[in-house]
């Protein structure tokens, strides 16, 4: 699995991100010490154009080793919340494994969903703060003038999905599918919510 083939906001993101960004960083890293040990190779000396083409390299190195680190400390959705999610989804839309980044800290979250008013989400960091994580949402939404939601983040995945059930029976009643409402968005118009979840994760 690559990185390419899981789109942010679904389900092993994550994974295939710590993946993609383990092979990318080594094959730069690898690229780097290949073209200094030519140059000292050809001219006998680290003073040579071979030497600057390495050093160079090491700057997307260092940007592909950070983003590396984000992927690596960022905590994945666990297949069984996963499956559980899933089983009481119906036809919202779901965002997964998105790792919100905020300061001082990010905000590790397995799933989120919005529904009219409301925005839940899941998460399985034990240490994470729901009220800061909401805090963070509220204001991120803000910033593209949605206001008024009422945000839930939820540890106990039992809950979460009981708000979802509920969620899923009101969405049936009003004929409404998210789904195919964030398929049909327009990019050039105001960010779907979904969009902006995934916009302020890594």
């Amino acid at each position: 699995m690559n990185r390419a083939a899981v789109p942010k906001g679904s389900y092993g993101y994550i994974i295939s991100g710590r993946k993609t960004g383990l092979i990318r960083t080594c094959i730069l890293t690898g690229f780097c010490v290949g073209i200094f040990l030519l140059g000292l190779a050809l001219t006998g000396t680290n003073r040579n154009v071979f030497s600057i083409i390495a050093a160079l390299g090491c700057i997307p190195v260092g940007l592909s080793t950070v983003n590396m680190i984000l992927f690596f400390r960022a905590k994945p959705c666990s297949e069984k919340a996963y499956q559980e999610i899933e089983s009481h989804r119906g036809g919202l839309s779901i965002q997964y494994d998105l790792e919100m980044t905020a300061d001082p800290t990010n905000f590790s979250i397995a799933a989120i969903t919005v529904f009219g008013q409301t925005i839940a989400a899941y998460t399985e960091d034990q240490t994470l703060d729901v009220l800061d994580a909401q805090k963070h949402l509220r204001l991120q939404i803000g910033i593209s003038s949605y206001h008024d939601y009422h945000i839930q983040v939820f540890h106990d995945l039992k809950a979460f999905c009981q708000l979802l059930d509920q969620m899923e029976e009101e969405r049936r009643k009003e004929g409404i599918h998210p789904i195919q409402m964030e398929q049909d968005s327009n990019p050039n118009q105001r960010q779907t919510l979904p969009s902006i979840f995934r916009s302020i994760s890594i």
